[in-house]
């Protein structure tokens, strides 16, 4: 007799079976049910089983022989297949959970499966930084003037960032991945501390500490695995690539500072414009600017600005709504 453990087992890797014959390969829940296969025996071999099964149960010769044999009314009469049906007994009643989940339908499963569990946005101000902790116990520590959308489902913690930068410190669900999407990138992580910095012309991705990976939001080029202390960037037209900067400079924000490393005039203006009600331009043509390499307080920003033309060929000119930095003449 199974035990209810044995039965919770059976039924989960009935529901992964499922999900995992329409799942696509590059699917973020692939990476749960891969945790959740390996992490004890019994899953495995419950899985195992459910797959045999329906294979046998989808063979056309062997439905062939079935209907046959239903038939004739000597199906379960056949001494010779009762070795067959004790084989399969073990596995009767996750075979009648899968039939149920399919009679109740594809679409239905994925419109449950779909139903956000909550839903939240965060915004900051200019100069403004907010940390918080999220129901699972993650916490995000928001940048200034960025904006965040935060959805929970039932198969995964998403957060898309629409603007700015953020930390983000996971806790560890491996049955809820958690993905932050940005115009250009997608992360995927089950439990890890790193950050994202969106700005107008890449995605740069900083880890902390644990297992990131990264993608292309539009999957068209091959994913990207970070590790402890390193970082990737997405340009608007290009596949991740892991670049030769420190990760630690991405968290600095958090603590009332920034880095600049080989910074060019627009990734400048738009970290400066974070913390100014009135915002800073770059105006140069194509991508070729002077590169900064600097760090600054936050409160010390004003003095920044106007001691950049002499450690840089830039000039700074006002218009109506912006500072612009501009090539000095």
């Amino acid at each position: 007799m199974t035990n209810k453990h044995d039965d919770s087992i059976k039924q989960a890797a009935a529901r992964w079976y499922v999900r995992m014959r329409e799942a696509a390969p590059d699917a973020p829940e692939r990476t749960t049910f891969e945790v959740w296969l390996l992490s004890d025996r019994r899953h495995q071999a419950a899985y195992q089983l459910i797959e045999s099964t329906m294979d046998d149960f989808t063979s056309t010769d062997r439905l062939k022989d079935l209907s046959n044999a239903l038939t004739q009314k000597l199906y379960f009469e056949q001494s010779t297949r009762r070795k067959k049906l004790s084989k399969l007994g073990s596995g009767l009643a996750v075979m009648l959970l899968c039939v149920g989940l399919g009679f109740l339908g594809r679409t239905q499963y994925q419109t449950w499966q779909a139903a956000p569990l909550s839903t939240q946005v965060q915004t900051t101000a200019v100069a403004q930084i907010v940390k918080r902790t999220l129901d699972d116990g993650s916490v995000i520590t928001a940048n200034a003037n960025s904006a965040l959308e935060i959805v929970f489902y039932r198969h995964q913690r998403l957060v898309k960032l629409t603007r700015g930068e953020a930390i983000f410190e996971v806790t560890k669900d491996p049955e809820r991945p958690f993905v932050v999407e940005t115009q250009q990138a997608k992360v995927t992580v089950l439990g890890t501390r790193f950050a994202v910095n969106q700005l107008s012309k890449k995605v740069r991705i900083s880890v902390d500490h644990g297992r990131v990976q990264v993608a292309r939001a539009d999957g068209t080029a091959k994913n990207l695995i970070l590790h402890d202390g390193e970082v990737a960037e997405i340009m608007q037209e290009t596949a991740p690539l892991k670049v030769n900067r420190y990760a630690s400079d991405s968290f600095s924000f958090a603590s009332g500072r920034i880095v600049f490393d080989r910074a060019d005039m627009f990734e400048v203006a738009e970290t400066l414009s974070r913390y100014r009600q009135q915002p800073v331009n770059a105006a140069f043509p194509g991508d070729n600017t002077p590169k900064v390499n600097a760090v600054i307080k936050t409160i010390e920003i004003e003095d920044f600005i106007h001691t950049l033309p002499r450690s840089v060929p830039v000039a700074l000119k006002n218009s109506e709504n912006a500072l612009v930095i501009a090539p000095a003449k």
